[in-house]
This record gives structure tokens, sequence and C-alpha cells, in this order.
């Protein structure tokens, strides 16, 4: 889980690195995610069909949104990002990084920058893999460690809503974590945060492949930093059996 001490820490930081759903590794250089993993479109061209393996993501012009008739606010310094589910006219339905999970809601086009990313994340639990898909293509398969029985990793669509660089990368969550839309079906509240879920890296990595965590998936550094430097916010993230 990640805690808000981690967030306070280093949601600044990432910010201050973050272009419009990208990250960078300097206060001027931007993460390859910024530029190759999601590519600006006009709201016109939303209403068209996008090619399979395509994805909307809707970024708000502001800190805060109106869906479904409650606001919606941005961390600080985090650009308030969704993954889109459908449109219907000047309406997009959109999916929610709040409880319970799975939470969709409808906002105005018109509030929001849209944008398409290939990218999708998906994670097999009991197998204990994560596969990164651009497309159709599978261009990145590895191995995790999810939750344990007691405190499971919740499963169904969510998307990628942080981009977090600890203040340590040799430290519990590795260079980077991931925050994500889900939470935990167990903890109302973590390490003073609401129990969000997220995927990050590890200074244990001989605990991949097992069920060790409160809920969170982990991965080696290597893939948490390629991870980062590939999946804009708003990227979908499929947790199934």
């Amino acid at each position: 889980m990640i805690g808000a001490a981690l967030l306070l820490a280093v949601s600044i930081l990432a910010g201050a690195a973050l272009g419009r759903g990208g990250g960078a590794d300097g206060p001027s250089a931007s993460l390859p995610g910024a530029a190759d993993g999601r590519t600006d479109f006009s709201p016109e061209a939303a209403q068209q069909r996008l090619p399979k393996g395509s994805y909307v993501i809707a970024t708000a012009h502001g800190r805060a949104i109106r869906v479904g008739g409650k606001t919606v606010r941005a961390r600080p310094g985090i650009p308030l990002t969704f993954l889109v589910k459908q449109r219907r006219g000047a309406r997009l339905q959109v999916y929610l990084p709040v409880r319970p999970n799975g939470s969709t809601g409808w906002l105005s086009a018109g509030d929001v920058d849209l944008a398409v990313t290939r990218y999708r994340v998906e994670v097999r639990l009991h197998r204990h893999r994560l596969i990164l898909w651009k497309g159709a293509h599978r261009v990145l398969t590895t191995k995790i460690a999810k939750g344990r029985a007691v405190s499971p990793t919740p499963k169904g669509r969510y998307f990628v809503t942080d981009l977090l660089r600890p203040p340590d990368p040799h430290g519990f969550y590795g260079p980077y974590a991931l925050g994500l839309s889900a939470h935990s079906p167990v903890y109302t509240t973590f390490e003073g945060g609401d129990g969000q879920v997220g995927l990050h890296g590890t200074n244990q990595p001989s605990v991949l492949g097992t069920d060790v965590s409160h809920g969170c998936i982990r991965v080696a550094n290597r893939v948490i930093t390629r991870l980062a430097r590939s999946v804009p916010l708003g990227t979908p993230v499929d947790i199934a059996s």
C-alpha cells in the first residue's frame, strides 16, 4: 500500500517532473513516456473508432473537476487523470480513483484534454506475472510479488493515477512507485493514507514470486524503472486471477 508519508514526501517532486501524463529524470529532462506513451488528439477524434488496443486518457484542465455531481480533486503536484470507458456526445464516462473499486462517473469532455495510449498493464495474480502490452504486442513479461491471503491484491480494471519517485531509490519502494486507482478491500487506512494500492519496486527481490505484500504489486527495480519511463498516467491496469 502507498502511505500518506510517501505521497507527501514525493508528490511535489513527481509533479515537478511530470508533464501531461509522463515523467522525468530531472527538472528539465522528460521521460520517454511523456512523448511516446500517449498521443494528444481532438475531442472530435475521440468519437471515431480507435485501433484495437488503444485507450483514451482524460486529463483535467484544473486541479478539480465535477464528475457525476461530485468534485474530484488532484493531489498536490500531480495531474488529475482518468481512464475513459466510453463517450456519449459531449459526455465521457471515466473510471474513478475512489471506493468502491470499479466506480465510474460522467464528466464533460470540455473540461479535459484527451490523449490516447497503446500501453496496457496486465497482472495475473495466480501466476505472479505482469505483462506490459503495446497494442497487440507483448513487450515485457516479469515476475511479481502480490498481496497475502489476508490482504489480497484487488482484481478489476484500474489505471495509473500517480508517478512517484521515493527519496531513496534503494529503499522499500525502489526507484519509482505507480499509484493505482485500486484500493485495498481490507485496509480503509494505511500509514496515514486511504489504502491505495500501488505498483512499485523493491529492495528485496527475493520475495518476487510470492504472496507477501499488504496488497501492492512489487516488481524488480529495473522493471519499475522501465514502466515509469513508458506508461503515462491513465494507462489501464487489468488485475485478474
